[in-house]
């Protein structure tokens, strides 16, 4: 994993955006925060996007849950995760108003000062709605639902944020189901993250055509793939992954 960056003065964060950290969408983003720039609470992971094309930088597994299952909604075009809140002016003014603390940065680079500390919010949504248009959720992702008071501070100025430039702002909790699901959502779609594309030498349209209405158990799926393209039993599961990965059968992911 590369070295972590260190943005802890205002020239850092204008070196930042000119380098566009922070900025653009879909393929173009950079998060203003990487793996590798924090420490984190769970485990982090760096994940290909398959609606962005880019590497997506997660701080946590609850993190990764949420990425997986927001990528496999079909309303959602773009995820931007790590994304900065700015103007800082904002943020501060927002802290201000409710009587908090604005988060900072001490000691930067040995001189006792202080200085904002930019704010991010862990996961910006781009959604295509059902008339054809954009709409945008902020999503701040938590373990567990009891949230020390100084992290409700910082959600409360988070909040107010998006709700002034009128973006839906909600929290996401982990759950049992939830887990499940991302996790068989990672799995599903893990064949179609390595680039190889090596399902594309298939007519997997055959399979559907063979397929009649009905509930089947993975391992006869398996063994019917594994019949019509004369592929072992690996091979046939990597193939059913990718059926399941693109949509091309329902399944239950729970």
């Amino acid at each position: 994993m590369a070295r972590g960056r260190r943005l802890k003065s205002y020239l850092d964060y204008e070196n930042a955006l000119g380098d566009g950290i922070g900025v653009g969408y879909g393929q173009s983003y950079q998060p203003w925060l990487r793996a590798q720039d924090v420490k984190s609470r769970g485990n982090r992971s760096i994940v290909f996007g398959l609606k962005t094309f880019r590497n997506h930088h997660l701080l946590s597994s609850v993190e990764s849950n949420f990425f997986y299952l927001a990528e496999f909604n079909d309303s959602v075009i773009d995820i931007r995760e790590q994304f900065p809140l700015f103007p800082l002016r904002l943020t501060q003014q927002i802290a201000n108003h409710l009587h908090f603390q604005h988060p900072m940065v001490r000691g930067v680079r040995g001189v006792p000062v202080e200085v904002l500390n930019v704010m991010t919010t862990d996961f910006l949504l781009t959604l295509r709605t059902p008339e054809g248009g954009l709409r945008y959720k902020a999503i701040a992702v938590k373990h567990n639902e009891s949230i020390p008071e100084r992290e409700a501070q910082k959600l409360e100025i988070e909040r107010m944020f998006w709700q002034l430039i009128d973006v839906e702002f909600q929290i996401y909790v982990g759950s049992e189901l939830n887990n499940v699901v991302g996790k068989n959502i990672c799995w599903a779609t893990s064949v179609l993250r390595d680039g190889s594309e090596f399902y594309d030498k298939y007519p997997l349209d055959k399979i559907l055509w063979k397929l009649k209405p009905d509930v089947y158990p993975i391992v006869g799926l398996r063994a019917m793939i594994s019949s019509i393209f004369g592929v072992d039993a690996q091979e046939a599961m990597m193939l059913l992954q990718a059926m399941i990965g693109l949509k091309m059968i329902n399944v239950d992911l729970s």
